[in-house]
């Protein structure tokens, strides 16, 4: 068998896989470029967090509601955080090479997305100094609202609120469409909707209370998909720079 024809399968292979993650740059440019323009220049956030607002009391009164306190972020917190552990043993185990549906380098990609994506939020929820809805003067707080654009007012206490932490214990999930891709394209997918549906979910809860505006939840979103494509770029196909060794060409 001619050498070109092994090479051949897998030449085409790194083609596909570089054209899709050029075209994932170019959404998330994109979604950047949304992003800024739609939050940036209006005031939608402030406008879609008016409503849950009442004015008479002062506050958001489904910040302390026993579903969207205790449930929704409480108590999915911890199971987020749970099953996120008990998926890192089957990580683990799929770097071992024990799982045919989870290669080594998919499992090496889950493992480190898992603990990349909220880890990245939490840092830059420190240092963006952003301040939750509950907090700025419109509702009865004591910080003005910024834009991320912005420079912050110096002389309040710093905010801890964007990117949206809560919502990333979904989005790190999304690293799965990612980590599939290599044995089933359409699972990818569909872990990947499921992912964003789910950070969503736990996103808009937090909205409702109070505790976020709808660009923090949308910009996690991005922040995470962003970090799973960079993770994708730089982790090497194979963890050796050599590929199987074709058998001598016939003479």
């Amino acid at each position: 068998m001619p050498h070109g024809r092994l090479i051949a399968p897998a030449a085409a292979g790194v083609a596909t896989r570089r054209a899709w993650l050029r075209r994932q740059a170019l959404l998330l440019a994109l979604a950047a470029i949304a992003l800024l323009l739609t939050f940036e220049t209006t005031r939608l956030d402030l406008r879609l967090a008016a409503p849950l607002f009442d004015p008479a009391s002062g506050e958001f009164p489904l910040r302390r509601h026993w579903f969207f306190n205790a449930f929704m972020h409480d108590q999915l917190k911890l199971v987020a955080t749970g099953g996120a552990v008990a998926v890192l043993g089957l990580c683990a185990l799929g770097m071992r090479g024990r799982l045919a549906w989870l290669p080594p380098r998919g499992a090496r990609l889950a493992a480190i997305g898992m603990l990349l994506i909220p880890a990245a939020t939490s840092a830059l929820k420190h240092l963006t100094n952003r301040h939750c809805p509950w907090d700025v003067i419109e509702f009865g707080g004591f910080a003005p609202y910024v834009g991320l654009l912005q420079l912050p007012a110096g002389d309040i206490a710093p905010g801890a609120c964007f990117p949206a932490g809560h919502a990333s214990l979904g989005f790190l999930w999304l690293i799965w469409a990612v980590a599939l891709r290599a044995t089933s394209v359409r699972a990818a997918r569909i872990a990947g909707a499921l992912a964003a549906a789910f950070g969503l979910i736990l996103g808009v809860g937090q909205m409702l209370r109070g505790a976020h505006f709808l660009s923090h939840t949308l910009w996690s979103l991005w922040l995470a998909w962003a970090i799973c494509i960079a993770l994708a770029a730089a982790l090497p196909t194979r963890s050796t720079g050599r590929g199987p060794t074709p058998p001598p060409a016939r003479t």
